[in-house]
């Protein structure tokens, strides 16, 4: 080989790794500044300004679905008394006819039992605001799996708000002409259980195939996207997405990174929003399809419609609107990639 072609070579090389290094010092530098940050952040790298905005009002809508959607919540920090003001004053006049938490439901190791005390202190009296007395959807968390899942499920046999029959289940939320089936997974067993993964992804792709739901949902704790934390989650992206892919499912709601996001990357046919913002606030940043990203305290609102579009809402702690988007029509119809 030329020594001229050899010294390219070696070069190219050279700007390679320097190129690598230089993505891995900026990710690492990244990651310093969520941890220096702690979970009181209001950081949003890379983001356009985001200012309070009217709400899109749905609450006299008859006909479409309105959901709440919260996670990371049950911390007893005041960034979760925050939150639930702010859903309280929203659900005064939007009237939700659910509120879905997408895990960690209590901090720091789930609960003991069904008389745990945390049930009372961080969900009861925080959410007693009579526009808040409907039914919850819960999803586990990986906190949740420190304590007892059966004293979680005990426990909504003796409060009905609190819908959780098992760890992973479906339901149907309904309105006139509207339909959201709802399908909440417990990922931290689908993660780290492979016979529990199998089980439940072969119960998601039959109970998908046969809803005649208007608008179909996946509820988990963990993100199959994300640009926060704790970025993509692999096993998700590999064998859950070609099922959410193949079974016309619009949202795939989740937590577990302490922040709010909707992604719509151009390989999946439905949108991932991120909303673990309810307890927890830290600092995120932009990616490359990112559609919308916040921290501070916030959750999501969402109006199911009959036309299967969904329009969502990103409302921060203080109540005000921040962002309002229509997911899920030009999405119909794309051919859905492997990545």
């Amino acid at each position: 080989m030329p020594r001229s072609m050899s010294m390219k070579i070696a070069a190219a090389i050279v700007t390679l790794l320097a190129l690598g290094a230089c993505i891995q010092w900026q990710s690492l530098g990244y990651y310093s500044r969520v941890i220096l940050d702690g979970e009181n952040s209001r950081a949003v790298e890379d983001a356009p300004t985001l200012r309070a905005r009217p709400l899109c009002s749905f609450g006299g809508d008859s006909t479409c679905v309105r959901l709440f959607v919260v996670g990371d919540w049950g911390s007893g920090m005041a960034t979760q008394v925050a939150v639930a003001r702010a859903m309280a004053f929203v659900a005064r006049t939007e009237r939700p006819h659910a509120v879905i938490s997408t895990g960690d439901n209590f901090y720091p190791s789930g609960v003991a039992q069904a008389q745990d005390p945390l049930f009372r202190t961080r969900w009861e009296q925080v959410y007693a605001d009579s526009a808040l007395q409907v039914p919850w959807i819960i999803a586990l968390g990986n906190h949740d799996h420190r304590g007892s899942i059966d004293a979680q499920i005990a426990y909504g046999r003796q409060n009905r708000r609190w819908y959780l029959p098992a760890p992973y289940y479906a339901v149907t939320v309904a309105a006139a002409q509207t339909a959201v089936a709802l399908f909440v997974l417990d990922t931290d067993v689908l993660l780290s259980d492979r016979s529990s993964r199998r089980r439940q992804l072969r119960w998601l792709d039959s109970a998908l195939a046969v809803t005649t739901a208007t608008v179909k949902i996946v509820v988990g704790h963990h993100p199959l996207r994300s640009y926060g934390l704790y970025g993509d989650t692999e096993v998700l992206v590999e064998q859950l997405k070609p099922i959410l892919d193949r079974r016309g499912v619009m949202l795939y709601l989740c937590g577990h990174d302490h922040d709010i996001q909707v992604i719509e990357h151009p390989a999946d046919r439905f949108v991932c929003v991120v909303s673990g913002n309810g307890g927890k606030s830290r600092r995120t940043r932009y990616g490359a399809f990112t559609k919308v990203a916040w921290t501070g305290g916030g959750f999501v609102y969402l109006a199911c419609r009959a036309d299967t579009s969904v329009v969502a809402q990103v409302i921060a702690s203080d109540a005000h609107a921040l962002w309002c988007d229509t997911l899920g029509v030009h999405r119909q119809g794309l051919e859905p990639r492997t990545r």
